[in-house]
Order: C-alpha cells, then sequence, then structure tokens
C-alpha cells in the first residue's frame, strides 16, 4: 500500500550475531568490544539463514525493511553476500554500530564517535549508498550519543522503545543475572525512557541541534510491545486480541531481529540460546503469525523504510 493518507508503518531487522545474545545472558560477560572478535570464529547462522528468510518474508507481502548492520560481523564473505542481496532487494541497510558494544552510551566521547564513523563508512563503501539511521546497541541512549549520532552524519536514529512492559522485564532480568553472578553486558534504561513519545519526533540535544527519532513500535493505550519478539511468543491469539489497536494506530514500527526466523532444533543452535523467548517456539509456528501480522500492516499502513518517514518529520 502506498497512500498519503494511510497511517504510517516500517518495518526493520537488527542483524545481531549470536555472540551478542551470548553477551546478554552472561554467558561471555564484558560489553562486546571488537577486541574479542573474529569473524572466522563466530557463528553467522544469523545472517545465512535468518536474513534470507526475511527477505523472503518481505518479498511475500511486498514491503521493503530497514536491517541495522553490526559492521565487524562484515569481515565474514558470507556476510557481506547476503548484505548485497538485502540491497539488491531494495531494503535500507542502518548502522547497529562497529562492534555492539552495549555500553556504548557510556564509553568516552572519543571511543562512542569512532564506533559510529568506523560503521558508517565501512557500511557505505559495502553498500554504495548513503547511510542514514542507527539504532542503538540495546536502545540504550545518551545525550553524549546522539550528538555523535548527528556528527558522525546520520539523519535519524530509531533506538527510544517507550514500552513499561519491556523494559521493566529487562531490568528485572538484568538483576536477576547479576544475582546468580552471571552479569549481562545489558544496561538498563531510566524510567523516564518508558513512558516517552511512541510517534516520531525532533529530539532538542544539549548542543541546540535536534536529531529525528522514531521510536520502536509500542500500541495504543496499554504501550504493549509490537515487535517480532511479542509477536511470536503470543501467537496467533495474541495476534488477534491486539489487531484492533494495530489498526487504529497511526505510528508503527515493527522491530524484529534475524535471529527470530532461526529454528532452535531444526537450525542446531546452542540449547543456552532457549533463554531467548522467540526461541522456545518452532519457525514452523513463527512464520505464520509473522506473516499475518506483516498482511495486517500492508493492507491498513503505509509501510516503507525507515529513512523515508525521517524525511517527513
Amino acid at each position: 500500500m502506498n497512500r498519503t493518507s494511510a497511517p504510517r508503518a516500517a518495518v526493520n531487522v537488527d542483524i545481531d550475531g549470536l555472540y551478542l545474545y551470548d553477551r546478554i545472558h552472561g554467558h561471555q560477560g564484558g560489553s562486546g568490544n571488537a577486541a574479542d572478535f573474529d569473524a572466522k570464529t563466530h557463528d553467522p547462522r544469523v545472517w545465512t539463514l535468518g536474513v534470507p528468510r526475511f527477505l523472503d518474508l518481505f518479498a511475500r507481502v511486498g514491503a521493503k525493511a530497514t536491517f541495522f548492520v553490526v559492521a565487524q560481523d562484515l569481515e565474514n564473505p558470507e556476510v557481506r553476500a547476503v548484505l548485497a542481496d538485502l540491497v539488491a532487494a531494495g531494503h535500507e541497510v542502518g548502522s547497529h554500530s562497529f562492534s555492539h558494544p552495549y555500553n556504548l552510551s557510556r564509553l568516552p566521547i572519543a571511543e562512542l564517535a569512532e564506533e559510529l564513523r568506523k560503521a558508517r563508512a565501512i557500511l557505505q563503501d559495502a553498500t554504495g549508498q548513503a547511510v542514514a539511521g542507527f539504532r542503538a546497541p540495546g536502545y540504550v541512549l545518551s545525550d553524549a550519543l546522539a550528538e555523535a549520532i548527528l556528527a558522525a552524519g546520520h539523519s535519524y536514529d530509531s533506538s527510544r522503545f517507550p514500552c513499561p512492559a519491556y523494559q521493566g522485564a529487562k531490568a528485572g532480568i538484568i538483576q536477576l543475572y547479576r544475582l546468580r553472578g552471571r552479569p549481562s553486558g545489558s544496561i538498563a534504561e531510566p524510567p523516564s525512557v518508558w513512558l516517552g513519545p511512541r510517534k516520531p519526533y525532533r529530539w532538542t540535544l544539549p548542543s541546540g541541534k535536534s536529531l529525528i527519532e522514531l521510536p520502536i513500535g509500542t500500541l495504543p493505550g496499554l504501550r504493549w510491545p509490537f515487535i517480532a519478539t511479542s509477536v511470536i511468543a503470543g501467537g496467533e491469539a495474541l495476534r488477534l486480541v491486539t489487531r484492533p489497536l494495530l489498526l487504529s494506530s497511526d505510528w508503527l514500527n515493527f522491530e524484529c531481529h534475524a535471529i527470530d526466523l532461526l529454528d532452535n532444533a531444526g537450525d542446531q543452535l546452542p540449547a543456552r540460546l532457549l533463554a531467548q523467548p522467540d526461541q522456545r517456539v518452532p519457525l514452523k509456528a513463527k512464520w505464520p503469525v509473522l506473516l499475518r501480522t506483516l498482511e495486517d500492516l500492508a493492507a491498513t499502513h503505509d509501510v516503507a523504510p525507515l529513512a523515508s518517514w525521517a524525511e517527513r518529520v
């Protein structure tokens, strides 16, 4: 659908490597800096299996999406080949930083700036296109990071997730892992973020500059998360219950992760990844509920890549 009067929607995919889920769940510790990364030793299946499945899914509903890429992953030739496929299919590529450090927002300004500068340069070289968008690791922002996003040349950010249910659960899990002596690399957001704007806006920074922010999707009213993880976990029953809210919302930013279309058993993934709620659901159950959700969205909303919406804020 492409109607000027239709409500707005975007679909996007964070391509987070399996090594990043280990850091979330405290299996490797650390913040995820590039020093311990070797493309030859990291499992590329989120790219080689997950991304092609999303390309197929989007092709079926005629949707163009935004893929947020961790630039260091492109050291693997298999990854670069998949990136070429998604660019050829007409999808947007955004930056998810160079090495996806979960503490990116807290790094010294020089390190933070280098993460963004290096990532954007690599992605633009690999795609031959300007990289307009940025998404922060773990969605966590700060004024310094927002200033660096602009300084690196990005025109918009899509990291804010104003969802009390998600943010509260995240904070609780981080605390639980800490008590178990297996600290997560992830960082909790302050409550001020939980109830922030759920529609696109311009964020005025201390410098006086403004950054376009395209918040991740929540449904009107209760701000229930409208992301692939919640859709998969809730299944067809939740999809039907929440469908009226979806249809009534004039802004929906449906965020997915490439791992969402991996099958833990069928793709022979490590059992420890079952800590992810969506990995407890087989692909044969995930696929149809995601397809129906996207079909609903495409039938009622104007679905476009995030960069297209940023230009109209």
